[in-house]
């Protein structure tokens, strides 16, 4: 029993071994993932035909990787080409619920339902595709002609006008507007309403006037002898306003029975019960017209009368024949199309039948079903000739119809069976070519339509391949066969057209690609054989305008206008290049004598003006400001709220501190533009430049509403700054000294007032001290005599305790353009029996944001004399708020505060002091600022005493 256990658990061991084993290997040498092969190996089995072995490609691509929806699309694409309709649905539906926006799995999806008759559904796919690329151009095609075949006519025409109305020039959208209308036409010619057809046919001729189906079917007799009365025409006119109108359907209901159109007036019955349905008189109505209607069709209608028989006698082929044939003259084909499958159940091999069939489904341009009948016809007989034709031109008339709807490989593969049963067929070849060059397969084009020449031998077909050559971008390969055409053929003008387009093209192409020297050479090559071609002209002045070679850009507009002397475009050209080349005279002359002509024109005046601006500004860089301010006025002239014009003007005048123009054109500016923010600017900086602050502050504010930025902001705040006149400040000076305990201390309220010409102020200072309370009044004034001179004075008394009795101070100084000025100035101090006149001489300079003081004094005391000197430098920042500032002394100056009452024991020693100080402003209103100093004085000679010194101040503007 051990023994089994011991054995059992190594043979679980083991199978669970191997099933590791196992495992890593199928991890380890699982086949590589070569999908994106197996899809270029499918796309290649597809292009050969080889469909099923393409299918089997691709469904392995697909097990090793579900997700790739490319090769699921082309899965379904084969399964399209191939008829399996259900199968290619469910591929390309799993490719759209992957990925919405798959425009490819969209057209295949609409190619399906359309190929399988689904037209419903089809009308859902495009729906489907527009919903992701709104306004795509083939997308709404091609749900117009679903529209048609459904019979959709009302939201059709929606369409169709919708189309025609975005783009009423686009060939396509032409194609298919005509396409719809002539639809329209055959249903309505088919259901008797020939007024309603004509109508279409006129918008038919609305955009081809010579189309040759429209009038094939405005000439046919049931358009043309059947024309309404002018009742008829007032109850549809009505109806079509008010469909559901009582009156008017039973006046069209009664019109029908007196014609004896029975069938007509009983639908019409139809649509009265559906919106009334509860009239008895309509009710009332019914019995007694189907009553008239039996009897008028059993003695009249020989229809009615076959197809009684044929109620009776089913198998009767004679009353079979005519019923069909009685129907289809009636236009009824679709009538007729159920007498014949009906027919054909009972004798499916009926060639007879067959035939009929095949002649309404061409009726009914259903070709694509046609063309099969005729295979099948064909194949019971090959060497039928009329069949084999008539099968080839069914397929040819299927592939127009799938190009019409954007289904390019589904026609391509009806005319590769049509090339099936007659190689050598030229419309085949042709309408091969065409398909191709719609989905812009220029190779295989080419390739076909080379096979067509040989067939046809016919050299006039290498014109449209010169045409294909050139689509492609193959411009040289295209010239080359147009040369030879010419040189066949050299009277037809069409091959030098198509040479001159060629080269122009090939022009056109290589200027977009910056090849500016090769497309030179393309359009002097259309020059030499047609030396007044406009747009080759046209395209040589762009090309050396572009790329600055003015004087070819100027030969060729000369050339232009020797052919196409009054040419505007090739005028206005002209003077873009004189205007390049700094010849503005002769540019102006030029626009100006198209204004002239054409004073309506705005794009002239327009060129106008900006010559005159280039004027303006090539005056401006040479510093020729008159003529640069004559030029902008001229611009005005033609259009006074040209804003380059005005800014400039403006800019210029305040730059020659014209501040009073500046301002009149900025008055002018703001009349046409209130808004304008930056001539707002302009107007409060030409206020602040005539100190103007008021003026200048309410401008800044509007600016600053207008823009509110952080610049537009302290600019405001700055001029707002200026309009107060009154400060008042708090200061606070601490002095201690390394030789005494005495302390110095100062306390000082201010108030200073600006008035025009400067400012004028008082403090007072008081000081504590053990022998009394110190207190000293000062008054300080500036006052500017003129921009170049202004005038420093001072006056203060003290009780002696800590300040002087008299302080007495008047400096005069005078400015420089170059932010400099000198100062002299004298000082007088009085202390009990000291008596100090100092003179004063300073300097001060200002380089950039740093600005620089030198002061120096010479003092008179009794019979001695000293100097002091002070170097003060100033970093600014902030807009010149806020600033740091240094400053080194030598000696006792008579303007220091803090040493003052010590000035007479001062005078003559060696004094150096150092200071370093920071002011804060806030708002350009508050100020901090605090400063410290160290001072140092030789008493002795190895000593030494030393002074420090805080002083904090507070100001306040208001």
């Amino acid at each position: 029993m051990g023994t089994f256990r011991i054995t059992f658990r190594i043979l679980i061991v083991g199978i669970l071994l191997l099933s590791g084993i196992s495992s890593a290997q199928s991890q380890w040498f699982r086949s590589k993932d070569n999908a994106d092969e197996m899809y270029e190996q499918a796309v290649q089995l597809t292009n050969q035909k080889n469909y099923n072995r393409a299918i089997a490609v691709a469904k392995e691509g697909l097990s090793q990787r579900p997700e790739f929806t490319d090769l699921e699309l082309l899965l379904g694409r084969v399964y399209m080409l191939t008829g399996q309709w259900d199968l290619a649905r469910k591929h390309v539906d799993n490719v759209l619920k992957n990925d919405e926006k798959y425009l490819d799995a969209y057209y295949y999806k609409i190619n399906i339902e359309v190929s399988s008759k689904h037209y419903k559904s089809a009308l859902t796919a495009v729906d489907g595709a527009l919903k992701a690329y709104p306004n795509r151009k083939d997308l709404l095609l091609r749900k117009l002609g679903i529209l048609d075949v459904l019979g959709y006519i009302a939201e059709g025409n929606n369409l169709a006008d919708r189309l025609i109305r975005q783009a009423p020039r686009d060939k396509d959208i032409q194609q298919a507007y005509i396409g719809h209308h002539l639809e329209n036409a055959r249903r309505y010619r088919a259901q008797d309403l020939p007024s309603a057809a004509i109508s279409s046919l006129d918008k038919v001729f609305a955009i081809d006037p010579g189309n040759l189906e429209a009038r094939e079917l405005m000439g046919t007799s049931d358009l043309s002898v059947h024309t309404r009365s002018t009742m008829a025409n007032q109850i549809s006119a009505e109806l079509e306003s008010n469909p559901t109108s009582y009156e008017w359907l039973m006046k069209k209901l009664n019109m029908l029975r007196e014609d004896l159109r029975y069938a007509e007036a009983l639908t019409v019955l139809q649509t009265i019960y559906r919106y009334h349905p509860n009239d008895g008189v309509a009710r009332a109505l019914e019995r007694e017209l189907r009553e008239e209607a039996a009897v008028f069709y059993t003695q009249t209608d020989p229809y009615m009368l076959y197809q009684s028989i044929l109620e009776k006698d089913p198998s009767n082929r004679e009353a079979l024949r005519k019923v069909i044939g009685l129907a289809t003259s009636r236009g009824a084909y679709r009538e007729a199309m159920t007498w014949v499958n009906a027919g054909l159940r009972r004798e499916p091999s009926s060639t007879e039948l067959l035939l009929l069939k095949l002649d309404l489904l061409e009726y009914e341009r259903q070709f694509s079903e046609a063309s099969q009948i005729a295979g099948n016809l064909l194949q019971r007989s090959p060497s039928n000739t009329d069949m084999r034709a008539r099968y080839v031109d069914l397929k040819i008339a299927s592939s127009r119809y799938y190009v019409s709807q954007q289904q390019n490989d589904l026609a391509l593969r009806e005319l590769e069976l049509a090339l099936e049963i007659n190689p050598q067929d030229s419309s085949v070849l042709e309408s091969m070519v065409n398909t191709y060059a719609a989905q812009r397969n220029y190779d295989r084009a080419l390739e076909t339509l080379e096979q067509q020449i040989s067939v046809t031998n016919n050299d006039h077909l290498k014109l449209k391949q010169a045409s294909l050559l050139t689509d492609a971008g193959r411009f040289d390969e295209a010239g080359d066969v147009l040369q030879d055409l010419i040189n066949a053929y050299p009277d037809v003008p069409q091959y030098l057209t198509a040479f001159t387009e060629n080269r122009l093209r090939a022009g056109n192409r290589l200027l977009q690609d910056d090849e500016y020297a090769l497309a030179a050479q393309q359009l002097r090559a259309v020059l030499r054989r047609d030396t007044n071609n406009r747009e080759a002209i046209n395209y040589l002045i762009n090309l050396y305008s572009a790329t600055n070679e003015l004087d070819s850009a100027l030969y060729f507009t000369d050339l232009g206008l020797a052919s196409y002397p009054q040419d505007r475009e090739i005028l206005l050209k002209r003077s873009s290049v004189l205007t390049s080349m700094g010849r503005f005279d002769e540019a102006n002359r030029e626009v100006r004598s198209l204004m002239d002509r054409y004073p309506y024109t705005i794009r002239y005046r327009d060129a106008y003006t900006e010559n005159l601006l280039s004027a303006a500004n090539q005056a401006k860089r040479i510093n020729n400001l008159d003529g640069a301010l004559d030029n902008y006025r001229a611009v005005l002239a033609i259009n006074p709220k040209d804003s380059v014009a005005q800014l400039n003007i403006i800019n210029i005048q305040m730059e020659r501190l014209a501040y009073d123009s500046a301002q009149y054109y900025i008055q002018q500016s703001l009349q046409w533009n209130p808004n304008w923010t930056d001539i707002r600017l302009r107007r409060a900086q030409a206020y602040e430049a005539q100190r103007d602050f008021l003026r200048a502050s309410a401008d800044a504010d509007t600016v600053y509403t207008q823009q509110p930025s952080v610049i537009n902001r302290d600019y405001a705040a700055y001029l707002k700054s200026r309009t107060l006149k009154n400060q008042f400040g708090m200061h606070f000076l601490r002095s201690r000294y390394d030789y005494s305990e005495d302390k110095y201390d100062i306390a000082t309220l201010e108030y200073i007032r600006t008035f025009k010409k400067g400012t004028i102020g008082g403090r007072i200072n008081y000081a504590g001290r053990a022998s009394g309370t110190g207190l000293q009044a000062e008054t300080e004034m500036y006052y500017t005599h003129n921009p170049k001179w202004y005038s420093y004075a001072h006056l203060a008394f003290g009780n002696q305790v800590a300040f002087p009795q008299v302080r007495l101070g008047y400096s005069l100084y005078r400015t420089f353009k170059n932010e400099s000025e000198v100062g002299l100035g004298v000082r007088y101090l009085q202390r009990d029996t000291l008596r100090s006149t100092s003179v004063l001489g300073a300097y001060s300079k200002t380089i950039g944001d740093f600005w620089v003081n030198l002061r120096g004094y010479a003092v008179w005391e009794a019979q001695d004399i000293a100097s002091s000197f002070a170097l003060v430098g100033r970093y600014y920042m902030n807009n010149r708020q806020d600033f740091l500032s240094t400053t080194i002394g030598l000696g006792t100056s008579p303007d220091d505060r803090s040493r003052l009452i010590q000035f007479s024991q001062l005078t003559g020693l060696l004094t150096r002091s150092v200071g370093a100080g920071y002011q804060r402003t806030f708002q350009y209103r508050t100020s901090l600022g605090i400063n410290g100093t160290w001072i140092s004085q030789k008493v002795g000679p190895q000593n030494f005493q030393n002074q420090y010194d805080l002083y904090i101040s507070v100001m306040r503007r208001f």
